[in-house]
């Protein structure tokens, strides 16, 4: 696998996170009466990859190495941090984040059935 592929899993991993649940709650519908639903895990090494079109979310079956998260970092890689919400707007991708004593999903919460 070249480096760049592996930049990119890796870079995507720690983007992707997050998108789990927007990305593919866009394409089912949540139980009746339900703002939102859990439509996949992520577990450690697994990564997550944005589609050419920003909408549709691929999950690879490969793990991710310590080395190719080390490569990732180098490259600019950046933590999610549990709560933040990424969503699609006028034909962009954008995520916001906690700050300060905000949650970032304060704004979107009547949107989720989840509390962060």
């Amino acid at each position: 696998m070249s480096l760049s592929k592996r930049a990119v899993l890796s870079t995507g991993a720690a983007l992707l996170l997050g998108l789990s649940t927007v990305g593919m709650a866009q394409t089912t519908q949540p139980a009746k009466g339900k703002k939102s639903a859990e439509v996949t895990t992520v577990g450690e090494g697994d990564a997550l990859m944005i589609g050419p079109k920003g909408q549709r979310l691929h999950k690879s079956n490969v793990k991710i190495t310590a080395a190719q998260h080390d490569a990732a970092m180098k490259k600019g890689a950046k933590e999610i941090k549990p709560g933040a919400v990424i969503y699609k707007q006028g034909g962009k991708l954008y995520m916001i984040e906690d700050s300060g004593n905000e949650k970032a999903s304060q704004g979107f919460q009547g949107n989720f059935d989840v509390d962060y």
